[in-house]
């Protein structure tokens, strides 16, 4: 049976300037694709450049770009041959996803499968160093500044990803399958020290590739909407009213996801894509095999039964991959230092009033146990915090899974490298908005704390997005009328009155 043909188009990441930055990956691919039951040559390969580094270009204008570079180039060859393949490393990912919400069209796009290597779909914790920071680290910056239209959209939290990613999730965005485009995320999670920058840690973030997080990159997420209940006293400044589910929990569609071994995200040594040799080494192990045989894997998917094979296939090596790498060993002169890789779960909240205002000004507790206790929760739970500078109203917290579940000892070449960790049976949490007073205020919420509430937000390897809505409290000293004609008396020291 001959291989059917297979159009291949590559989009790099975020501040790139030159095509090297592929790699041998395009030639490999070439080279092996016969593999997986297709041919490709490389007159069917296109390289993707695109302007990321002026500060004017945004993800959408990209997006629209494409489509145009599409037109011109692709159209034709697509109603030849077939719908195209596409590889993307960093911000390629959301750049493509924007575009098949843009213009895919299900029933016979021209888009079939998207292969997202290191994507920051949910956003990088880096981007919020800015510009001028980032052009020092040598993981992202790569000879020409970095552009904030694009590290705007790359901040975590910021509106234009929140709004791509609760369309993915709620099935508003272009749909999984044979009809839609198969998607899938492949990513590392080892830290290249030799890029590691001691000024800007999260480039040694445990938890990631130095650059985005595993939960950052992988599509398999969920929606949280909290509401809080109303009241009708003024009486109730002083207790928090109860913060629940508006609606069941939604689950975006199930995604391919692999923790590929051994893999950075940038970088000629480690990084999983500039790395990859464009033929196996003629000595010693392919250290780019299991890259390679996942992107054939991948392009070889033609049926759901395939991609749920696939699905159950990669989540069977990422629970090895995660296990063999459990423990780092860096190797120093005055001895050894251990790195425990723990799993780790992103949740970002934003807080929104019944008005659709952000609320930027508040403080956000957790509790557990049931005295709802913020000091019942487990050492070390919560590795990082971050407010999105554009946002105030929305915030990111980096919780370290296995520390809020418990985790059993671990022991490394006969050392005990940490004791045995309880965790926790339940999680809750506590908002303290403010202003609490006035005409115009807040009362505190409270999700009292449940096993169910932390099964819902905290999932190894994922982000959970949640949506605290709050009530905006009105007084009716905010309008009062006076009845006649009598224009005398000062009101500026009204008090506000009950609630409206």
């Amino acid at each position: 049976m001959a291989a059917r043909k297979q159009l291949v188009v590559f989009v790099h990441g975020w501040s790139v300037s030159n095509l090297d930055t592929y790699g041998g990956l395009p030639a490999r691919i070439v080279a092996e694709a016969a593999r997986a039951g297709v041919e490709v040559t490389t007159k069917d390969v296109f390289l993707g450049k695109y302007v990321s580094f002026r500060d004017e270009v945004r993800v959408p204008d990209i997006a629209y770009a494409f489509q145009r570079a599409f037109e011109r180039d692709l159209a034709a060859l697509v109603r030849k041959h077939g719908r195209f393949v596409a590889i993307t490393h960093s911000t390629g990912g959301p750049v493509m996803r924007e575009w098949a919400h843009r213009f895919h069209v299900a029933g016979g796009g021209p888009m079939s499968h998207l292969v997202m290597l290191a994507p920051a779909n949910f956003g990088s914790a880096l981007a919020q160093l800015g510009k001028s920071r980032l052009s020092r680290v040598k993981t992202w910056f790569q000879g020409v500044e970095p552009g904030s239209g694009v590290l705007d959209w790359l901040e975590l939290g910021s509106r234009e990803s929140w709004e791509l990613n609760t369309r993915w999730i709620r099935g508003e965005s272009i749909a999984p399958g044979p009809d839609g485009v198969f998607q899938f995320v492949l990513t590392g999670q080892t830290i290249d020290r030799k890029l590691y920058d001691a000024l800007n840690s999260y480039t040694g973030e445990l938890g990631s590739d130095g650059v985005v997080r595993v939960a950052a990159a992988n599509l398999n997420a969920t929606y949280v909407r909290l509401e809080q209940a109303s009241s009708s006293s003024s009486t109730d400044a002083r207790k928090s009213l109860s913060l629940a589910l508006a609606e069941p929990a939604r689950r975006a569609p199930r995604t391919a996801m692999l923790v590929v071994p051994q893999k950075s995200h940038s970088g000629s040594e480690r990084g999983i894509l500039r790395s990859v040799k464009s033929a196996p080494s003629a000595r010693g192990a392919d250290r780019d095999r299991p890259i390679i045989d996942a992107l054939l894997e991948c392009i070889g998917v033609r049926t759901v039964r395939q991609y749920e094979q696939l699905c159950a296939t990669f989540e069977e090596r990422t629970l090895a991959t995660q296990a063999a790498e459990r423990v780092e060993v860096e190797e120093r002169l005055l001895g050894d230092r251990h790195y425990i890789h723990d799993h780790r779960s992103m949740v970002i909240w934003r807080v929104r009033d019944t008005s659709g205002a952000a609320v930027v000004d508040f403080d956000l507790l957790f509790t557990a146990g049931p005295d709802a206790n913020p000091n019942a929760l487990p050492e070390g739970f919560v590795t990082d915090r971050q407010r999105n500078q554009r946002d105030g109203g929305t915030l990111t917290h980096f919780f370290n899974h296995d520390a809020m579940f418990g985790s059993e000892e671990l022991v490394h070449r006969g050392e005990v490298l940490r004791r045995a960790r309880r965790g926790t049976d339940t999680f809750g949490l506590r908002i303290e908005p403010r202003p609490a007073t006035g005409f115009v205020h807040y009362l505190p919420a409270e999700a009292k704390p449940s096993g169910e509430l932390l099964a819902t937000l905290l999932r190894p390897n994922e982000t959970t997005l949640v949506d605290i809505v709050l009530r905006r409290n009105v007084h009716e000293g905010v309008f009062r009328l006076k009845q006649g004609t009598d224009a005398s008396g000062r009101f500026d020291r009204d008090e506000p009155g009950p609630i409206v």
